[in-house]
């Protein structure tokens, strides 16, 4: 998803992938003026910044299909690797800390015996 910053005539200045105060009308990537200012970012070598915002959306993504699957019994927790295992718990435990959310609060004892790193 895009958002577009814009002017007072409410031409698209800049886009971004991640709405905020300036950057809260969302635009189609297929509008001309978006697609130019993509390029230019591309061209600036904006892109590295785009992906990282991309990165971090994607895995929450995926970590939200890995809860489905086991939810419906498609996959074990189990049979992921320790390391994902981990990571995923790891993960489930900060956001239930960031939210306040104490259900997905897991205690340190849920986490698989190993010695991976938890973030």
């Amino acid at each position: 998803m895009l958002y577009a910053k814009l002017d007072e005539n409410n031409n698209i200045l800049d886009v971004a992938t991640e709405p905020s105060d300036e950057y809260k009308t969302l635009v189609s990537p297929h509008d001309e003026n978006v697609i130019e200012i993509l390029e230019q970012k591309i061209k600036t070598h904006d892109t590295q910044s785009m992906l990282e915002t991309s990165d971090s959306e994607m895995m929450r993504v995926l970590e939200d299909l890995v809860n489905l699957l086991t939810e419906k019994r498609i996959i074990q927790f189990t049979e992921l690797p320790m390391a994902a295992q981990k990571k995923l718990l790891s993960r489930k435990w900060v956001r239930g800390i960031h939210t306040g959310n104490e259900d997905s609060l897991i205690g340190e004892s849920d986490l698989p015996d190993n010695n991976d790193s938890l973030i």
